[in-house]
């Protein structure tokens, strides 16, 4: 880790990893489009706990304590160039799948 923050309470081995902050970031930016997309077609549903559960269910795939991504998540903030560069990272990731995916299929004629 690249950091050692101790007046802001932030220590090296509590804060996630550019690389792998931004695999997070960009895992539950698919989650809310998922809620938004498709979840929230039942009107039944709340966006905010519906959100909270695929939120959840990213941070276990990732093997991430949802207070220490909180805690993470806090320190980028506080850090705007870092955060930049995940937000960039993620965006990055998502042109490169949108680009995959679309030269992977074939159109279907109609």
């Amino acid at each position: 880790m690249l950091w050692s923050c101790s007046g802001t309470g932030f220590r090296s081995v509590d804060v996630i990893g550019k690389d792998r902050m931004a695999n997070i970031l960009y895992d539950i930016a698919l989650a809310e489009a998922f809620v938004e997309t498709y979840q929230l077609k039942d009107s039944a549903l709340n966006k905010d706990s519906a959100l909270q559960k695929e939120i959840d269910l990213v941070l276990k795939y990732h093997a991430v304590e949802p207070l220490r991504f909180s805690r993470s998540y806090q320190f980028y903030q506080q850090h705007p160039k870092d955060f930049r560069i995940l937000i960039d990272t993620a965006n990055a990731r998502a042109i490169r799948n949108r680009e995959n995916s679309y030269s992977r299929r074939k159109p279907n004629p109609s």
